[in-house]
């Protein structure tokens, strides 16, 4: 296991170099990314050509390329100028986003592993059943839905009908303490998580919505087919109890698809939902790729596609040790 795991952290390497270049050519293709500043009346051609000069994009792209990508992993130079910010680096603000979009994200996921999991099982065990007819029903809403069409939805019923919570935002410019408005910065610290828990529960419904759908069918579905083999049938004809055959066999073999669906969806905890965040108002990392893409923005838009990346590759690095965990048949040589 030791000498897998090494093996593999060192083939993560070449294969995060490779998604850089290529994501760096295909970004470049956008365009100069300098070329906006120019419809400022105060930014003259030959500043355009200094501020080139200074980050290398008067140079082929491999030297480009080489130059950013060295920038990027020793943290040098903020990550590159923003263009849709001026004055702030790539840096400066991803790290200003990713904290709103890890509170909700994170929340999402969680609460959608631990109810789709047990609600999948329970499905699969009582087939046919009323209770599996109402999870399957439920498991193809969420899997079917527009996600801007049931947050618009939510904020309809919920905020402009009864004024439960905010339509949009991340959280209140004032929070009153001892009935005095305050700055949200300025506020303690347990007002202002319970000012952003309650400004992001309708997004984060939204995305658990979302992913119990999917997740709550595979693992039906996986369920279902682990269920009718062989193993199960000879654990149940020793005379085991239905609990054990179900939790202690069938379901650590059940579960090792659902454990590469989650590796997969990790990028989410960053990454957010781009659409959720733009129908909210949200200011997080997803309506930032967007927003990145749509200004021509590169250097934002390459160091997110980057840590998108990173995730993904390390999601599925995680799956595999799971893998083992799960299953204890499975090992690596």
């Amino acid at each position: 296991m030791r000498n897998y795991l090494i093996r593999r952290s060192l083939e993560l390497i070449p294969v995060l170099f490779a998604i850089a270049f290529v994501s760096f050519w295909l970004v470049s293709k956008m365009g100069n990314p300098f070329a906006v500043l120019l419809l400022n009346p105060h930014v003259k051609p030959e500043d355009l050509q200094r501020l080139m000069h200074i980050w290398h994009w008067d140079q082929p792209i491999y030297v480009r390329f080489w130059f950013w990508f060295k920038d990027f992993i020793t943290f040098r130079h903020g990550w590159g100028l923003s263009v849709m910010a001026p004055g702030q680096t790539a840096l400066q603000l991803i790290g200003s986003r990713i904290p709103v979009t890890i509170a909700f994200s994170t929340t999402s996921m969680i609460v959608a592993i631990l109810l789709s999991i047990p609600l999948g099982v329970y499905s699969a065990i009582h087939q046919y059943s009323i209770s599996d007819y109402i999870l399957t029903f439920f498991a193809f809403f969420g899997m079917s839905m527009p996600t801007f069409w049931f947050g618009i939805m939510l904020m309809y019923v919920f905020s402009v009908k009864l004024h439960w919570f905010p339509a949009a935002g991340s959280h209140a410019a004032f929070i009153t303490v001892k009935g005095l408005p305050v700055e949200f910065s300025q506020a303690p610290w347990y007002l202002r998580v319970l000012n952003e828990a309650w400004y992001l529960t309708l997004p984060t419904i939204v995305l658990i919505v979302f992913e119990v759908g999917g997740w709550l069918r595979y693992m039906r579905s996986s369920m279902l087919e682990v269920k009718s083999q062989d193993y199960v049938r000879t654990a149940r004809a020793k005379g085991l109890p239905e609990r054990t055959v179900i939790y202690k066999h069938a379901f650590r073999n059940a579960v090792i698809p659902i454990i590469t669906l989650i590796g997969l969806s990790f990028p989410g905890i960053v990454g957010g939902a781009m659409i959720t965040e733009t129908v909210f108002a949200i200011p997080g990392i997803g309506r930032l790729t967007y927003q990145a893409v749509m200004h021509q923005d590169i250097f934002v838009a390459m160091a997110l596609i980057m840590i998108f990346a990173f995730l993904v590759v390390i999601g599925n690095f995680l799956a595999d040790i799971f893998y083992a965990i799960a299953d204890p048949r499975i090992r690596y040589s």
